[in-house]
Parts: structure tokens; C-alpha cells; sequence
């Protein structure tokens, strides 16, 4: 990157790191759509990896329909 200075040196800030959140393990969880259990990234993250690219495959046929 143009401007930025590139040196070997790391440097430890104690500040920075209190900024950064650790990442959280992840958890077993119940697919909402087909009941499987799941390595699960966060709580939002609720639906199996299949079931999450059937419902892509269905937005796209329904987005080309129009």
C-alpha cells in the first residue's frame, strides 16, 4: 500500500487488544428447518449449511422469475 511504512517490527499495544473480542467457540444447535444438529457460528446463525444454500438456490429462481 502506497504510503505506509513497512517495517519487521511488531508492536505490542495493550490497548488494542483490549479492543479486539476474542472469538467465541462454537456451539451445537438444532437446524430450525430440518432438525439436524449443527456446529453453529453465533446465535444468529440457526439453519444447517444445506438448508441455508437451498434457500439461496430458491431467491435466485424466484429473483429470475421477475
Amino acid at each position: 500500500m502506497p504510503g505506509v511504512a513497512k517495517t519487521d517490527r511488531v508492536i505490542e499495544d495493550s490497548y488494542f487488544y483490549t479492543l479486539v473480542r476474542p472469538a467465541t467457540p462454537k456451539k451445537k444447535r438444532a437446524c430450525l428447518k430440518c432438525g439436524t444438529t449443527f456446529l453453529s457460528a453465533h446465535y444468529g446463525n440457526r439453519v444447517c449449511g444445506s438448508c441455508a444454500a437451498q434457500n439461496t438456490r430458491a431467491a435466485m429462481r424466484a429473483e429470475s422469475a421477475f
